[in-house]
């Protein structure tokens, strides 16, 4: 008990003065970790309320710039926790449930509990004394607390999820799914159900978790994680749980999943194109202008490039970072070392699967070192040979996709230029060096662009641009030639071989 006093005089003493030596407060709560370790749990408690509260209420400063754990060695979760499990083993079981809560707010400044039953059992060794008895205090308590006020579970709501799938299993957290309708909660559901590993309940899981969820981001998710399953299964419908992900939640993610399932014809293939565009489940100009191209429409591509602001590029729903490519490829193919093979990397690589929702959901869709099922997403390349558009191109379509590209070129030149987005000159500097490049070879030979020479002009005072254009230009007129043919299949290895170029991903909308 010495050692308890003596925390308690120094913890009073800092309070006092408002701070205290960071080495002093770590070898006192040093004290209270040896304490817990040794099941002493009165002492323990002792120690670290005195620290820890005036610690989390700001009573107390070590000199940190912000946290606390900056200036500590200790880990304070690690004490935090072992408050808990203090607070846990020296109250009585009838009151466990509201001195764990108190404790929980009290300590809510220092640490983050996603779970805190889980962690009491982390505490003490793994076994939590009274478990079963404590639960239904437990979940009781916190239902008097975690009432909805959000679209998104609160932390005592996680809490009280947590506690009823420890309780009641699956079917505790399939209540939970369809009552509070929040998307953890949903994912929570549906990752028990898969882990029990039946595939049909797993297919229902995600079906239902889909409807119930009102974010079109983990809608999109479920209805993938539906796909996943119907797949895994061997169904015969799993391309249409891909079509309804693709309705459900659009993406050209999930667009590319659905149009090439299967390994369709290139009639079946431009028929899902022709469906999915006049099915119209979204007005994002980038989805729509690549419809448009896969279906052979490529003048309404065209204008929605031409059409497109010079700035906002990093927007997910901007058209130019799919549709200046895909036109670059269409016109020229993209040749080792040309210009148009940095711009066109995109095509050759599967998208990322949170490219829209700014977040991955789910593990089927997850990092590539998941060993699991996962969905296969195409490139959009391997759309673009599958419509077989180059076949279909007329001269007046060249010309066409040409004066768009230059149209958006010039527009992302005077918007970066404008607004002064030093950091974005590269881009377009290697947009205008990709219309010359195709320009140039088109006409057969190197020469000089009108177009090219009347936009350096209007920009000569911007000295910045013209070095950031000064290279790519000289590799554009060295490179120009005879056009690809970009359906041969050269592009892949050219696309792995040449320079690429990506725009930094800052928002510069």
């Amino acid at each position: 008990m010495r050692k308890v006093d003596d925390v308690e005089r120094f913890a009073a003493a800092a309070q006092r003065a408002g701070w205290a030596d960071p080495s002093k407060v770590d070898d006192a709560l040093q004290l209270g970790i040896t304490a817990s370790l040794a099941g002493d749990h009165a002492s323990a408690r002792a120690i670290f309320r005195a620290l820890l509260i005036p610690m989390s209420d700001g009573d107390i400063d070590l000199g940190q710039d912000e946290l606390a754990q900056e200036v500590l060695s200790v880990d304070l979760h690690d004490c935090a926790t072992r408050y808990l499990a203090a607070v846990y083993m020296t109250t009585p079981v009838a009151a466990r449930a509201d001195a764990l809560v108190a404790a929980l707010d009290e300590a809510n400044g220092l640490s983050y509990f996603s779970d805190p039953i889980k962690e009491l059992q982390a505490a003490l060794g793994g076994t939590l004394p009274d478990l079963e008895a404590f639960l239904p205090a437990w979940i009781a308590r916190i239902e008097r607390d975690a009432k909805p006020v959000s679209p998104w579970e609160s932390q005592k709501e996680r809490w009280l999820r947590a506690a009823i799938g420890r309780r009641d299993g699956v079917a505790g957290l399939e209540r939970v799914a369809r009552t509070a309708r929040h998307p953890e909660a949903v994912q929570a559901w549906c990752d028990a159900v898969k882990a029990a590993g039946d595939g049909t309940k797993t297919l229902r899981a995600y079906e239902t978790g889909a409807a119930l969820v009102t974010c079109v981001g983990w809608r999109g998710g479920f209805l993938d994680g539906a796909a996943l399953a119907a797949q895994v299964l061997g169904r015969k419908d799993a391309h249409t749980k891909l079509k309804a992900a693709w309705l459900g939640a659009p993406s050209l993610t999930r667009l590319l999943r659905w149009l090439l399932a299967g390994e369709p014809t290139s009639a079946t293939f431009r028929k899902r194109a022709a469906s999915a565009l006049k099915a119209s489940p979204t007005k994002a100009p980038r989805l729509v202008g690549f419809l448009e191209v896969l279906v052979g429409d490529l003048e309404s591509a065209a204008r929605r490039l031409a059409r497109a602001p010079g700035i906002g590029w990093s927007s997910s729903d901007h058209p130019g970072h799919l549709l200046f490519p895909v036109f670059a490829w269409l016109l020229g193919g993209t040749p080792k070392g040309s210009v148009r093979a940095g711009l066109a990397q995109a095509l050759v690589q599967p998208p990322s699967p949170d490219e829209d929702t700014g977040f991955e959901l789910l593990d089927e869709v997850g990092p590539a070192q998941d060993a699991g099922p996962r969905l296969v997403t195409p490139s959009v390349i391997d759309a673009l040979q599958r419509a077989e558009v180059t076949q279909r191109l007329t001269v007046h379509e060249r010309g066409v996709a040409l004066a768009a590209m230059k149209a958006a070129a010039t527009k992302r030149t005077e918007g970066v230029l404008g607004t002064k987005r030093r950091r974005h000159y590269g881009h377009a500097a290697a947009l205008v060096a990709c219309c010359v490049e195709l320009e140039d070879g088109t006409r057969g030979a190197a020469g000089t662009s009108t177009w090219a020479e009347a936009l350096r002009a209007r920009t000569s005072r911007f000295p910045a641009f013209q070095e950031a254009l000064h290279a790519p230009l000289a590799r554009a007129r060295r490179g120009a030639g005879p056009m690809d043919a970009p359906d041969t299949g050269v592009h892949h290895a050219a696309l792995k071989a040449g320079r690429t170029w990506t725009e930094p991903q800052e928002d510069d909308t």
